[in-house]
């Protein structure tokens, strides 16, 4: 017969590994405290929070960051607009420095009004960004774990509710904690996180000019179209 402890030693290697959960994702909180556990530990503690992160899993992420993103985008649109409000007259001042001081109250009301779709485009656009500068440093090529840290570094999206200046600041520290996910997740060396951050800003830009380069071409396009009827 087979030795007791035999049986216990085969039963642990089949046991698969436990997957570590963000709190947003762990059954044994409701959504709500899930939800600003999650936010508080990677605010906080985005060292340990990445550490432990496991790489599994999309749809929570993913809802994690739509809500936090829309809710500092909405902040943020909030302050500008009560800078153009008559009552904030005063603070005429500032507006100047304000990320969105050349449009009016009208076309902010409109961001406002569809920024989860905002927040949406931005996320799939800027998620395939982060994976491929991921996958150009050699950390990786699988699609989730990187997808997975980009959403959670929308934590810093939370900062966008500070007066006036939230916006800068929230994507300052967006990319800080993308650094800090690329780091512990895969494990690679301070260099290239920079690299891959530098990476995903450079194809952030290179979109821009491109869907820019774009808009002018049909624009122009347009305009020779108008001149010929």
């Amino acid at each position: 017969m087979e030795p007791e402890g035999g049986w216990g030693a085969v039963a642990a290697m089949a046991e698969p590994e436990p997957v570590s959960l963000a709190p947003g994702e762990d059954q044994e909180f409701s959504s709500l405290a899930g939800f600003f556990r999650t936010l508080y530990k990677i605010l906080f503690r985005p060292g340990e929070f990445f550490q432990a992160l496991g790489r599994e899993g999309w749809a929570g992420p993913m809802a994690f960051a739509l809500i936090v993103s829309s809710a500092g985008l909405l902040g943020a649109l909030f302050w500008q607009l009560l800078v153009l409000a008559p009552a904030g007259a005063s603070l005429g001042d500032i507006a100047g420095l304000l990320p969105f001081q050349g449009l009016g109250p009208g076309l902010l009301m409109a961001m406002m009004a569809v920024s989860p779709v905002l927040v949406l485009v931005n996320l799939g656009v800027g998620g395939i960004c982060w994976w491929g500068s991921v996958a150009l440093v050699g950390a990786g090529r699988e699609f989730t774990p990187a997808w997975r840290i980009f959403c959670y570094a929308q934590a810093g999206m939370a900062l966008g509710f500070i007066p006036f200046f939230g916006l800068p600041v929230a994507g300052i520290w967006v990319l800080a904690l993308m650094y800090c996910g690329v780091k512990q997740v895969y494990g690679i060396s301070a260099m290239g996180s920079l690299v891959a951050l530098a990476l995903y800003l450079a194809l952030q830009v290179l979109l821009a000019l491109t869907l820019l380069l774009g808009l002018v071409g049909v624009m122009a396009g347009l305009g020779f179209l108008l001149l010929l009827s």
